[in-house]
């Protein structure tokens, strides 16, 4: 059975890491090399052995493998040779296979967040007397490009993801308009120091770099609320007890637990804005809280395995109540997939921006070269396609919203959430007509 995968966007993370040209193999330029072949051989092989299509798009593999090893045999720092292991894997074009470079001890932090907001690429939120403050960057500021790269929807979090992690630089260069001018901004990381090597294979030490927070919680955490009896319940992910630290798998899924909350709503809004996905059976366990029976979610097909994943009905039920899904540029996989599950079968209509069109199921591998002074890299790569009931995927498509809302500068300037309030109106006047849920 296909089972134990992530659906989870890793392209859509800011992965924070400090890239230093002596921080490898302290000494001769023919060590890196040496050991930038075997993280590239490592991940190669990762794939090979992994990727959903045996086929690998038609992409002859071995071939990369052995034209990435001679650009490092060509590479003088292992910034460059990184970025040619980073390119090989970017060949399969895939939104869930990605390099992840060696982990480091050091972290730039720039301070603010940005995000597309339709065609334009926004800042959202800059942290109080941080970096970015500092070099005046503002919210509602349209970023442009970084480090001289068009920011645009299609590639922004690729970007974001190559000049943070792959090659990230002390000072980061922003190309911005505001009030119609363009102006470029050089902004200087705040250093952290972390822990190098001791959790690099938990994987929920992921969530401790998204968008820069110093714990994804602080930054985009889970909530509940009711108003005017709609309930309202912001999922940060799909991610449960199974991935987290062995001290919380006792725990119930948080996602789940602030469904409960919402128990006895007449009506539900459910807030997938910024939420990268998680585990195939976490969101079929949510899942199952919004149906009256079993339901096909979609078809995930791997290598010669073909299965259906479905939600099956849990209790407290929300079957009975009309149901609004809100989403943006970054909801991507689980949350995409529940998305359109729900807008397909008339169940939910869907507000917001278009999502980020990245479905599939994936796997994390870490691996290492060395024993006692290890490098520890590996790969995410997609493991199971998705299909869905009317035979479409919407991989690189995405979820176009029912109804469309974008908020603008002076909606983030004003932290105005008229996207949330558009979902209470559509309810509000759904329960006032007396609609009911499809039978």
């Amino acid at each position: 059975m296909i089972r134990r995968q992530v659906l989870y966007c890793i392209a859509c993370i800011v992965f924070i890491s400090f890239f230093n040209a002596d921080s490898f193999a302290q000494g001769t330029l023919k060590g890196n090399r040496d050991l930038m072949r075997g993280i590239a051989e490592g991940v190669h092989d990762i794939i090979k052995k992994n990727f959903y299509d045996s086929s690998f798009k038609g992409i002859d593999w071995d071939k990369e493998l052995k034209e990435t090893q001679k650009k490092i045999d060509t590479c003088n720092s292992p910034g460059e040779m990184l970025a040619a292991i980073y390119w090989m894997v970017r060949k399969m074009d895939d939104s869930h296979t990605n390099f992840l470079p060696p982990w480091q001890t050091l972290q730039p932090r720039f301070g603010f967040q940005a995000k597309p907001f339709g065609d334009t690429v926004r800042v959202y939120k800059i942290k109080e007397k941080g970096p970015a403050e500092r070099a005046g960057l503002l919210v509602g500021d349209t970023v442009l490009g970084i480090e001289g790269v068009v920011a645009d929807r299609d590639h922004y979090s690729e970007t974001q993801f190559y000049y943070r992690l792959i090659q990230p630089a002390a000072v980061l260069v922003l190309d911005i308009e505001r009030n119609g001018k363009r102006q470029r901004l050089e902004i200087p990381a705040d250093v952290h120091t972390r822990l190098a090597m001791e959790e690099v294979q938990d994987f929920s030490r992921v969530f401790d770099f998204i968008r820069e927070g110093e714990t994804d919680y602080a930054e985009n955490p889970f909530e509940s609320a009711t108003v005017e009896g709609i309930g309202y319940v912001k999922i940060r992910n799909f991610i449960g007890s199974q991935v987290l630290r062995p001290k919380w798998r006792t725990l119930e899924d948080m996602a789940e637990r602030s469904l409960w909350k919402a128990k006895g709503s007449n009506a539900l809004i459910i807030d997938v804005r910024g939420n990268p996905g998680g585990e195939i059976e976490d969101l079929q366990r949510f899942a199952g809280y919004l149906e009256k029976s079993e339901t096909e979610l979609f078809t995930a097909t791997g290598r010669g395995k073909t299965e259906k994943i479905t939600a099956k009905p849990r209790q407290p039920s929300f079957s009975d109540v009309p149901i609004a899904v809100l989403v943006d540029s970054e909801s991507a996989s689980s949350s995409e997939i529940l998305a359109r599950h729900l807008q397909l079968s008339g169940r939910a209509v869907i507000i917001g921006d278009k999502t980020a069109g990245k479905v599939a199921g994936a796997r994390i591998f870490v691996q290492h070269i060395g024993t006692e002074a290890a490098v520890f890299y590996g790969a995410q790569t997609t493991v199971v396609h998705a299909v869905f009931p009317d035979g479409k995927d919407i991989e690189k498509a995405g979820v176009t919203p029912d109804l469309m809302c974008i908020p603008e500068a002076a909606d983030l300037v004003a932290k105005r959430d008229r996207c949330r309030d558009l979902a209470l109106t559509t309810l509000k006047a759904k329960l006032a007509a007396g609609s009911s849920v499809p039978k």
